[in-house]
C-alpha cells in the first residue's frame, strides 16, 4: 500500500455526480437519493492536498483506510477509496448516509483545522445542518 502522501484524488472525470457550478458545496435530489455537491473552486489540486492532509479512518478491525476526512472552508469533506490505498473520490459529508456517526476525535481535530483556517461559524452551521 502507498504512503498517504503518495495518494491519488480520483476526480471521476466520467461522472458528474458531485460537480456543480455554485462555489459552495450542498445537497440536490436525484430521485430518491440525495447527491452532495462540491464547492466549484476546489481544482484537484486542492482536492489532492485535502486527501494527503486528510484524517485517515478504518473500519474497526480493518488495516484498509475506508474514509478521509477533511475540511474546506468549513464544510466536511469525506473521501472513499475507489483502489483503496491508492486512489480516493470526495464529496460533502452528511450524518445520514446510513453509516456511523463522524467519529470524535476526527470531529475535534476538523473543528481545529477549520478554526485555523478562520472557518468556526461555517464548520459549525455545517454540522448543525448536516449531522
Amino acid at each position: 500500500m502507498r504512503e498517504q502522501k503518495d495518494w491519488l484524488y480520483d476526480r471521476g472525470d466520467v461522472r458528474h455526480k458531485h460537480h456543480w457550478k455554485h462555489d459552495r458545496a450542498g445537497f440536490v435530489k436525484v430521485g430518491n437519493k440525495v447527491v452532495g455537491k462540491c464547492h466549484s473552486s476546489i481544482s484537484t489540486e486542492i482536492a489532492q492536498e485535502l486527501l494527503r492532509k486528510g484524517l485517515r479512518y478504518n473500519a474497526p478491525g480493518s488495516d484498509i483506510v475506508t474514509h478521509v476526512y477533511a475540511v474546506y472552508q468549513g464544510v466536511i469533506y469525506e473521501a472513499a477509496p475507489t483502489l483503496a490505498g491508492i486512489s480516493y473520490h470526495g464529496y460533502p459529508w452528511k450524518g445520514d448516509q446510513g453509516r456511523p456517526a463522524l467519529p470524535p476525535r476526527i470531529e475535534r481535530e476538523l473543528r481545529r483545522r477549520a478554526e485555523q483556517e478562520g472557518f468556526s461559524k461555517e464548520f459549525k452551521d455545517w454540522l448543525n445542518n448536516y449531522s
